[in-house]
């Protein structure tokens, strides 16, 4: 029997059925001059050629389509370039109060080094065989005793907090 002569799915079955004898032409060519194997063909485009297909299952390949709106932005673009405005002269206000420029730039410098050179130091640990393991074992022995220690009993999280808010303070105070 013809694919043509099934009902709803001859209406979809003969273009997609071309476009899929297109397809396998193409594939066929980039075979031949690449000599790269043939990408297999889309199910549903393959279930049309033969055709099997419904009216439904074109509906469900034509849900999957984006549509991008057109027309004038929204206000949210504006609203963040404010907010960056505002932090960015702020940020310059700081920067005008600072006395030493020289030693914070150079402060800023030396935490950027040690960073960078932290994280490659933690990279080659972690290249290493057996030590990623055992750091994560040490970790979460670490966790626990923590855990146990400062968070379990009412007691001891009390004067932990307490020892948190202190040491707060005193750096807000510096």
């Amino acid at each position: 029997m013809a694919p043509a002569a099934t009902g709803v799915g001859s209406l979809a079955a003969a273009p997609v059925a071309k476009g899929y004898t297109t397809y396998r032409k193409a594939a066929a060519r980039s075979v031949v001059r690449l000599g790269l194997p043939a990408l297999p063909p889309l199910p549903g485009l393959r279930l049309a050629a033969q055709g099997q297909a419904s009216f439904c299952e074109c509906k469900r390949l034509a849900r999957n389509v984006v549509a991008m709106a057109t027309g004038e932005p929204t206000a949210a673009p504006v609203a963040d370039n404010e907010e960056l405005t505002e932090f960015v002269n702020a940020l310059k206000k700081e920067w005008d109060r600072i006395e030493d420029k020289y030693a914070v730039t150079t402060l800023a410098v030396a935490a950027t080094l040690a960073m960078w050179s932290a994280g490659g130091v933690v990279s080659a640990i972690d290249r290493l065989p057996l030590i990623p393991g055992l750091m994560e074992a040490v970790g979460i022995g670490y966790s626990g005793w923590f855990a146990y220690r400062n968070l379990l009993f009412k007691s001891d999280r009390d004067a932990f907090f307490a020892k948190v808010r202190e040491v707060y303070e005193d750096i807000i105070r510096s």
